[in-house]
């Protein structure tokens, strides 16, 4: 019995340079368990590695490593122009050669602008056509023919031609204007004014009828009317008060005051007379 226990002493003693490694990887972890070493059988050295990799791991500990990756496990490192590429994709504005060019502007900001000031410019055009055309003119009047009935208080017929000078707008006469008849800024006869309708661009004539007052009729209307052989000129003046509407198509624009005066000069006052000159203005 004692002669088969020897062996084994000597196959455990006959191994030392198995059991150095193993000496040495306990002697760094201290903390392994020492049967793990009992348990080795007589393997080839070639065996031998991949039983130590197969330690349990030392317990972990709080320290500081540093971890070295050979430079064959590194698998991947991106080219150096990759950072060029990024550096574009960071700013779009950078050039190849690291120069910062000048943004430009969009070209549909110019469109824009140039949009905007031609339509202030259409509308521009548009408000003053509109002001052109809506601002009313004034019409024109002119002495025609004057007749007078000569009685104790003499009658004025005179007929007056009136123009439309807007170019789409109408006027609408109201009756009730006052018209007045004097000669040298005297008053001799009164009378009405009519109504009517006109269109834009007409003429218009009509006949306002002057009737005499109670005064005393100057010398020179009584001898113009009494004489024929040599004829008398008389020059007068006309004033009316002309109240009117402005008309667009249907609508009514507004409602407007006219003064005309005209001052002219007769031939006669008995039959045929003519007018000489005269001057109107609205």
């Amino acid at each position: 019995m004692a002669e088969r226990a020897n062996p084994s002493v000597d196959d455990h003693d006959s191994k030392p340079s198995a059991d150095k490694p193993e000496n040495n990887i306990h002697d760094s972890n201290p903390s392994a368990d020492k049967p793990e070493n009992n348990n080795h059988d007589s393997n080839s050295s070639s065996d031998q590695p991949e039983n130590n990799n197969q330690l349990a791991p030392p317990a972990f500990r709080c320290a500081t490593y540093v971890v070295q990756v050979p430079k064959d496990q590194i698998f991947c490192v991106p080219p150096p122009e990759n950072a060029v590429l990024a550096e574009r994709h960071g700013n779009p504005f950078r050039s190849s050669k690291g120069k910062k060019p000048r943004p430009r502007r969009p070209r549909c900001c110019l469109c824009i602008s140039v949009s905007v000031v031609l339509l202030v410019l259409v509308l521009a055009l548009i408000a003053a056509a509109v002001y052109v055309l809506l601002t009313p003119k004034d019409p024109t009047f002119h002495v025609e023919r004057v007749v007078v009935k000569n009685n104790t208080r003499p009658d004025y017929g005179i007929t007056i031609r009136a123009k439309n000078l807007n170019e789409i707008m109408g006027i609408d006469y109201k009756a009730g204007g006052v018209a007045s008849l004097s000669f040298k800024q005297r008053g001799i006869a009164k009378g009405k004014y009519p109504s009517f309708k006109q269109d834009s661009k007409k003429s218009t004539s009509f006949r306002v009828d002057f009737h005499g007052s109670n005064i005393v009729l100057p010398k020179e209307i009584e001898k113009s009317m009494k004489s024929q052989k040599p004829k008398i000129k008389v020059s007068l003046s006309l004033k009316m008060d002309v109240h009117a509407r402005i008309r667009v198509g249907a609508l009514h624009y507004g409602s407007v005051k006219f003064v005309a005066a005209c001052d002219f000069t007769v031939d006669t006052l008995a039959k045929n007379s003519r007018i000489l000159s005269q001057k109107c203005h609205t």
